[in-house]
């Protein structure tokens, strides 16, 4: 039997009880640590990804976000574009950034919404994402050339049901919005439109003014100069209500097709597990530059219309347009070539 001495016992026990309030003091210093380092957010430039080329509406959008979250935050944040596969490389660019609120996306409704029914292979989902906060709505007009025979809505309906497949529709490309809303109009009004796809706005554009194609659906940052141009006209809005800055256009839903109604949007995204306080701290800053006079009035002068709302608000968007975009693509067998 081993004895141990009474004052040796004792020793080994003040050891013991130093050893664990050191622990305990360890542990409590790390929370303070981690505290500090998301109350002091940020303290270093952040980075705010624009998965566009330079140039675009949402390359606008975008830096005028930028400038508006610099003056709110006290720090730099620098518009980085990273175009290509319709949002995607950058979309997975900042899926697989860090945590740490320091990436952001500026996401374009179709990023989550449109080509996840179209592309099996993204290299990001939506449960990557922590939303923060809509940015901005996007109205769409749809417009003929300026010598087409139908002059309202109501007798582009009837030629084009006296005249199927010959109407050649304009799109920004197979799959995109523009598309989808394309497809949208000639199914609410039961007839049928040749879709002609193209990569990109600005040819589809132009082959509308030079009168190579009927019509086209375009938001209304484009449409709105060259109709009061005189280079197409607008048969009606696909908003809900009438729009400012196209006052004498008619909305789909007031000439009796209430389900031809869409719009895009653009809203802040942060890689998911970007601490819960850092988040909150973004979407109440974007929420005052957003509903600012000024913010206000640089989007309507885009054609675009200011929007905010909490981080549950963005999300709720996102999975309600998914179902409307998901079920238009499956229903009309949609794919990319």
């Amino acid at each position: 039997m081993k004895i141990v001495h009474p004052n040796t016992e004792k020793a080994f026990m003040r050891i013991r009880i130093k050893t664990l309030a050191f622990a305990a003091l360890a542990t409590l210093g790390a929370l303070p640590t981690l505290t500090f380092a998301q109350d002091s957010w940020p303290n270093k430039p952040i980075s705010l990804v624009v998965p566009y080329p330079p140039g675009g509406t949402s390359d606008i959008v975008g830096r005028q976000i930028a400038q508006r979250l610099r003056e709110e935050l006290g720090q730099p944040v620098i518009v980085e574009n990273r175009a290509g596969a319709a949002t995607a490389i950058g979309a997975a660019y900042v899926a697989r950034a860090p945590k740490d609120g320091y990436t952001l996306l500026l996401s374009a409704g179709t990023t989550f919404t449109v080509n996840p029914h179209l592309n099996d292979k993204l290299q990001y989902k939506l449960e990557d994402f922590a939303p923060v906060s809509l940015v901005c709505t996007v109205p769409f007009a749809f417009v003929v050339k300026k010598d087409f025979p139908a002059k309202t809505l109501k007798e582009f309906t009837a030629y084009a049901k006296a005249n199927p497949n010959k109407i050649n529709n304009a799109t920004n490309g197979q799959g995109s919005m523009v598309h989808l809303l394309g497809e949208m109009i000639a199914t609410g009004l039961d007839v049928k439109m040749a879709q002609v796809h193209y990569k990109g706005a600005a040819p589809a554009m132009a082959d509308l003014m030079g009168g190579i194609v009927d019509s086209n659906v375009e938001a209304l940052t484009n449409a709105v100069p060259n109709v009061n141009a005189g280079q197409y006209r607008a048969l009606a809005v696909l908003s809900l209500e009438r729009q400012a800055l196209l006052p004498d256009v008619p909305t789909f839903r007031e000439l009796g097709y209430p389900d031809i109604a869409g719009d895009t949007w653009y809203g802040v995204f942060a890689p998911v597990g970007t601490p819960e306080p850092v988040v909150t701290k973004l979407n109440a800053a974007l929420r005052k530059i957003t509903s600012s006079p000024e913010f206000v009035d640089g989007m309507r002068k885009l054609g675009n219309e200011a929007k905010s709302g909490s981080p549950a608000d963005l999300l709720t968007t996102t999975k309600e347009q998914n179902k409307v975009w998901g079920g238009l693509i499956k229903r009309l067998n949609i794919t990319l070539q």
